[in-house]
């Protein structure tokens, strides 16, 4: 069982992300992504930070960790904005598509930087996940507006970004196996910035504080905030190639969840897709 550890907390991270990219829909159609992301980083600051002064959780003191993780909380709040986005004008099911390509983009900068082997079975099952993914998830949503190409560029780009934080956060965790901590970290150093540069993103959007969308928005940012959790936790456990592609089954519970709660009926893409995701996993599991 312990060999299937790192496994078994990535498909449950690629879970609670997929609940709060469905929660963060909902929530965005009475308010919008620069809430979203204060929202996020507010309680993640809030919650993890509690929870790590309640238990008493923190690491001895380590320069060089620290700086790592505070680095990635200057970068998380461009991350989720630009998820955030591609979530309100493409819609949850394709957006997450997009943004769960970052296990190609991971691999490679895992290849590069962190000298990672990646077996073949790896590969084959990190090609077989991403291209499920795409496969169940690139479907008509509910909105009859079609979104335009170009809005694919937010999704797409949060994803390159996140494939260069993942073996960062890898090469962090190895010097100290910390995560709540370096989590709350990263949450609190994205807070600070963010309402930093608040000012400045006002010229472009201001935040929409409706009673309606802030409940939805609350229960998104929670589940995100356990989604990045076992996000740091994963790769704490395994290498970046072995457990990012099993983050990116997200979509697929996107999908699932639509199916559950809308009763949509199963297409050709959604069996396909999820036959490809399931094969890929066997795959990742046995190669890990």
């Amino acid at each position: 069982m312990h060999l299937l550890l790192p496994q078994a907390v990535a498909v449950a991270c690629a879970m609670s992300y997929a609940a709060s990219n469905v929660a963060a829909r909902l929530g965005m159609r009475h308010s919008n992504p620069v809430t979203m992301t204060l929202v996020s980083f507010t309680t993640q600051t809030v919650v993890l930070g509690a929870y790590v002064l309640l238990s008493g959780s923190i690491p001895p003191l380590s320069y060089f960790p620290a700086i790592l993780f505070i680095g990635i909380g200057f970068i998380m709040p461009i991350v989720r904005m630009l998820t955030y986005i591609g979530v309100a004008t493409m819609g949850a099911s394709r957006s997450t598509a997009l943004r769960s390509s970052h296990p190609l983009f991971g691999a490679l900068f895992a290849i590069l930087v962190l000298r990672e082997g990646l077996t073949p079975i790896v590969l084959t099952g990190t090609i077989l996940v991403v291209a499920g993914t795409f496969l169940i998830s690139w479907q008509a949503e509910d909105s009859a507006a079609a979104p335009r190409w170009w809005y694919a560029l937010f999704p797409l780009t949060a994803a390159a970004i996140t494939g260069l934080v993942q073996p960062v956060v890898r090469f962090g965790l190895s010097s100290s196996a910390y995560p709540i901590f370096f989590a709350g970290l990263v949450g609190a150093t994205s807070l600070v910035l963010s309402f930093t540069i608040l000012p400045v993103i006002k010229r472009f959007q201001r935040p929409v504080w409706s009673v309606r969308g802030v409940k939805g928005l609350i229960v998104a940012a929670l589940l995100e905030n356990l989604g990045f959790v076992l996000f740091v936790t994963a790769f704490g456990l395994a290498p970046v190639a072995t457990v990012s592609p099993l983050i990116a089954t997200s979509p697929m519970w996107v999908v699932l969840a639509a199916l559950l709660i809308f009763h949509r009926r199963l297409s050709w893409q959604t069996v396909t897709g999820s036959a490809s995701i399931v094969s890929g996993t066997v795959a990742i599991t046995l190669g890990g």
